[in-house]
């Protein structure tokens, strides 16, 4: 009972950990989208979803 205890937990600590990842890389994308944007001082064609 406890090592299927430990299992699941085992899982869901790596899927947290996969999420996180996947977070960190598209805040990483989008920082580096709005240097480009900065530095060239245009504006985005696509709003990324803001205005509905």
């Amino acid at each position: 009972m406890k090592n299927k205890e430990a299992l699941v937990h085992k899982e869901a600590e790596e899927k947290k950990a996969t999420v996180e990842a996947k977070r960190g890389e598209q805040i990483l994308r989008t920082e580096e989208m709005a240097a480009k944007y900065r530095a060239t001082g245009q504006n985005p064609k696509k709003l990324l979803g803001c205005v509905g």
